[in-house]
């Protein structure tokens, strides 16, 4: 649907048009119809690209400034490594410009400098604005071509481009136009529409100009377009002078504007840089939405956030410490009491002792779900006293050289990626919804294994069988915790956009190419918009037993497997982190290496979320590509949850209540694990869309690390150059052959 209104003329900038909106789902405006993006109505008649809203009125994402804090934080990191990625492909032979890297407005000389939040305009994505693009016409009869630089100078010669005579012999009347659906683009974010003449570089003006725009045999302005090949790259235009006709190429061809400006007296040798590709408006490559998201942080919990900021290092490293039982002697109840008064907080000591009497009185009723319930909420206070800032209560710990080691090269991790950022996140969500207490008959969430009263069956023998049921299955999957978040809680906004790769280095003609990430144009406030869609939709967590990975890890071989006590500290996650690997923030040092234990369990945690997600498809109303999935590494889990903006109709929690087990038992069949490529797809990692791959708009990780070997066995991944052509056993192999199921 789109509120259409006029269009009107002006001489200043056409920003100051007065543009139609169009109304689509928030997740659509946020993404494919962000600003930049090239789109069709569902008529499929009539171009357009799409606009930031410029009305006096802004629709604010209602967001706090915590959740604002958090999005500041992944910019300025998004933008440091997008530019140190990119320009990392200057050489002396090919000096590359900063600004085709990154959008000016973030760059001073050769340094990003991070717009500031009063910068930046955080909005709810309920309107975009747009306008037909690109203006250029070519008539299907006598192919006369007309072109036009603006909206407004379209509306204002419309009347003259409907009467135009058809020139073509066995034409009658006017012309017959349509738009010319295809643009050339450039990987410095820049287009063209279709036209005659090529941006060159004007030594005398010292400016870029417009080579070719005037027939260079009799001096003519008019041309025609040649689109009768079926390959856009040979289409052509032609003088329209019938005594003239001249071509000056059988090769269509754009150079960059923005591209040849930077490079000036240089341009002419280096063609193949400033060089457009020719492309349908409506091919992926014209246009990548550049999005990021996050897990909310609870109200209650925004020190969390604190840890993330690079002040707070060694605050992080407390906190790191103390999750995995790094080092130092554990904290004694009365060394926590002690420390609690001095500090005038007596009522976090009762809130410590009343959990501890409910514990025990849990554990001598043997109700397992009422112990784990408060064990939680005991973990969470002294977490919280010991991460708080200052600390309420100090903690001991002594971190290993290679985790300190890791704390001073998070410079070389992404968000998405960064073990610290995950575990933080992790604690977030164990907090806030893991953890949570029963309201009523519903949790926040639901074990599977000790249903709450709104999602068990109502018989009570029922409910207990299932229960039994479902411990038996989880056992034989290797989770030590399964269940349903009610509400899952995500960030997901959209900063900016990029043309033929979404990614910041491309190969063409056997060169690398910087890919310049580009803002939204500014609003009338002079503000960047940042597109915000907030979310709390249901989702599965999954968290499989570390002592399963860890004789996993040992019967696959991994080059750098740490030694671990099940029965000690630290904890396996604490191990691996001594251990970890960064990908690089677009997988740019994901190389074939030695087999590595911190890849393998990333691959295994990504693997069983394909899997998960594909059950979920075939046994309720969603689709693949209705869900996403955030994995925790360290914390050896992984959610999947409903990605969306509608109405949650609850599909996940239903397909729990008609299928159950059922769903389980799914996920340990054969054909599950098997693919119909086959041999094909063995050899090529075992993974491929034919099996665990996934729509990339869903996958966290573009479909790498994903091996179907890791669960049911088979040739190695391909990122693993120890076993190159060799079986490795799969997790679920190991651990049913270990636990003699």
């Amino acid at each position: 649907m789109a509120r259409r209104k006029a269009f009107l003329a002006s001489d200043d900038d056409e920003k100051t048009l007065s543009a139609p909106t169009m109304t689509r789902s928030r997740s659509q405006l946020g993404s494919a119809y962000a600003p930049g993006a090239f789109f069709t109505f569902e008529s499929g008649l009539g171009a357009c690209i799409s606009i930031p809203d410029l009305s006096a009125t802004v629709d604010d994402a209602p967001i706090g400034l915590e959740t604002k804090a958090q999005i500041i934080l992944r910019l300025q990191e998004v933008w440091q490594s997008w530019f140190a990625r990119a320009y990392s492909v200057d050489a002396s032979n090919r000096p590359i410009d900063p600004r085709q890297c990154l959008d000016e407005a973030l760059l001073k000389g050769a340094t990003v400098v991070p717009l500031a939040s009063d910068r930046l305009a955080f909005l709810n994505p309920l309107r975009m604005g747009y306008a037909p693009a690109p203006l250029a016409f070519v008539c299907n009869k006598c192919r006369r071509f007309m072109r036009f630089e603006s909206a407004a100078e379209l509306a204002k010669d419309i009347d003259s481009l409907r009467r135009a005579k058809c020139t073509a012999p066995e034409a009658k009347s006017a012309c017959q136009w349509r738009q010319v659906d295809v643009v050339f683009v450039h990987w410095s974010g820049e287009w063209m529409p279709a036209t005659p003449g090529r941006w060159e570089w004007n030594n005398r003006s010292n400016e870029a100009w417009l080579h070719g725009e005037t027939c260079t045999v009799c001096g003519g302005k008019d041309f025609k377009l040649n689109t009768d090949s079926p390959r856009i790259g040979q289409w052509h235009f032609y003088c329209a002078n019938p005594t003239c006709g001249h071509k000056g190429s059988s090769e269509w061809r754009q150079n960059d504007r923005f591209t040849t400006e930077v490079l000036r007296e240089r341009a002419g040798a280096r063609i193949g840089e400033r060089r457009m590709e020719p492309i349908s408006y409506r091919a992926s490559s014209a246009y990548y939405a550049q999005a990021e998201q996050f897990v909310l942080f609870p109200a209650m919990e925004h020190q969390l956030l604190a840890l993330l900021e690079p002040q707070k290092q060694a605050e992080l490293a407390s906190f790191v410490g103390t999750k995995f039982r790094f080092g130092g002697a554990e904290l004694k109840s009365d060394e926590m009491k002690d420390a609690l008064l001095a500090a005038g907080k007596a009522d976090e000591w009762e809130s410590y002792e009343r959990f501890s009497a409910m514990r025990d009185f849990a554990r001598g009723m043997n109700d397992v779900s009422a112990q784990h319930v408060m064990e939680a909420e005991i973990q969470k206070l002294v977490t919280r006293w010991t991460t708080s800032d200052p600390p309420l209560v100090r903690p001991k710990v002594e971190l290993p050289d290679a985790v300190v080691a890791q704390l001073t090269r998070r410079a070389e991790y992404t968000s998405r990626f960064d073990p610290f950022v995950l575990t933080v996140e992790h604690e977030a969500l164990n907090r806030g919804k893991l953890s949570a207490a029963p309201d009523g008959g519903r949790s926040a969430f639901v074990r599977f294994n000790h249903l709450d009263h709104d999602l068990a069956p109502k018989n009570l023998a029922a409910k207990d069988a299932q229960e039994a049921e479902t411990q038996r299955l989880m056992n034989k999957l290797g989770l030590a915790d399964l269940g349903l978040i009610r509400e899952f809680d995500l960030c997901r906004f959209t900063h900016g956009y990029t043309r033929v790769s979404a990614t910041p280095t491309l190969e063409k003609r056997g060169q690398n190419m910087p890919v310049r990430l580009r803002l939204f144009e500014p609003l009338r406030n002079g503000k960047r918009p940042i597109y915000v869609i907030t979310q709390a939709n249901e989702a599965l967590y999954a968290r499989v037993e570390p002592r399963h990975v860890y004789a996993w890890l040992q019967e696959v071989g991994v080059c750098d497997l740490p030694a671990w006590d099940a029965d000690g500290s630290p904890l396996l996650g604490g191990r691996l982190l001594e251990v970890a690997q960064p990908f690089g923030r677009y997988f740019s040092l994901l190389k074939e290496a030695d087999a590595s234990a911190y890849r393998y369990v990333y691959t295994l945690l990504h693997t069983y979320a394909h899997v998960l997600m594909k059950n979920v498809a075939e046994l309720s109303g969603l689709d693949m590509g209705s869900m996403g999935e955030y994995i925790f590494p360290l914390d050896f889990a992984f959610v999947v949850y409903r990605n969306g903006t509608t109405m949650d109709l609850g599909n996940l929690s239903s397909l729990w209540r008609n299928e159950n087990n059922r769903f389980l038992s799914r996920l340990l069949a054969p054909s599950v694990h098997r693919c119909n490529s086959g041999r094909l797809c063995d050899t090529a990692g075992g993974a491929c869309p034919d099996c665990v791959m996934i729509p990339e708009t869903s996958c966290i990780a573009q479909n790498q690390l994903l091996s179907r070997a890791v669960l049911k066995g088979g040739p190695a991944p391909r990122e693993d150059a120890t076993h190159k052509g060799q079986r490795i056993r799969g997790f679920l192999e190991v651990i049913n052959e270990s636990d003699g199921h």
